[in-house]
């Protein structure tokens, strides 16, 4: 017994010496190596990674002109978030205010959708920017129907007191405002508007004046649908490159923004 408990204890000597020295070389080689696979380790930077950040720092922070006046940041890209008319509009704003036209179509629901925001929007447009409604149209249907709606309202001033109700009368009634009997019907419940009164405007010169600038203006800026808003007559924003109805506004801040920077860069005559 006694040789068989010096053996099992020179076993377990030996044993315990092992634990020990591999236990030191293991603590050893994890000091060299660092944190343990449980840290999350860093995410390495490549060259590639570092110049494409580069580049987008730039993209978006203002560039310093000759003049060394500050410039607006790139927040927004052309072709990407708005287009560039190849050919600009000219504007009905007199040179020291911007032009913005909010272009929509009281059948669109997307336009009715915005309309809340531009509403919201336009409160906020400082005193040198002109902001103008425009009814989009493409030809005699009932957007041209609609477009000369608009205008008669605007010229008999009841814009703002109608505008968003006629909106309301096609979307969430599904009266669709048709002709002008339809309309005169609903301007006088809903509003108090002479129906005679309405009917003579409807039909006036100057109403078909309005639309004929309308549409030469509409086709300039090569629209494919509303809604829309156009910035001096050069700068186009859509929900389709804007990503969503919310963005509009935003996209046209900035150009708005833009347009008076490259005003302020242009060369003063002497």
């Amino acid at each position: 017994m006694t040789k068989k408990i010096k053996g099992l204890a020179g076993i377990v000597v030996i044993l315990g010496i092992t634990l020990i020295a591999a236990g030191y070389l293991f603590n050893s080689d994890q000091q060299k190596k660092g944190p343990t696979a449980t840290q999350k380790p860093p995410i390495a930077q490549s060259n590639n990674t570092t110049q494409n950040s580069t580049a987008s720092e730039r993209a978006i922070q203002p560039q310093p002109s000759a003049t060394n006046q500050p410039q607006p940041p790139q927040l927004f890209l052309p072709g990407q978030d708005y287009r560039v008319l190849s050919s600009p509009v000219k504007t009905d704003a007199i040179p020291e205010k911007v032009e913005v036209v909010s272009i929509f179509w009281y059948g669109c629901p997307h336009c009715y959708a915005l309309e809340p925001k531009i509403e919201q929007w336009q409160k906020t447009l400082s005193s040198d920017v002109e902001f103008i409604r425009t009814p989009g149209f493409f030809g005699p249907n009932l957007w041209q129907t609609h477009a000369r709606l608009y205008y008669t309202v605007r010229n008999m001033g009841l814009e703002e007191k109608v505008h968003a109700g006629i909106f309301s009368e096609i979307q969430n009634r599904r009266n669709q405002l048709k002709d002008s009997k339809q309309m005169a019907e609903f301007l006088n419940r809903e509003f108090g508007v002479e129906p005679g009164s309405f009917t003579k405007e409807f039909k006036a010169f100057g109403v078909n004046n309005q639309l004929q600038k309308a549409f030469s203006k509409l086709k300039g800026y090569e629209l494919s649908g509303v809604p829309a808003i156009v910035i001096d007559g050069r700068y186009v924003v859509e929900p389709g490159l804007a990503g969503s109805l919310s963005n509009m506004p935003v996209i046209a801040d900035y150009l708005i923004r833009k347009v008076k920077q490259d005003r302020k860069d242009l060369p003063q005559s002497s």
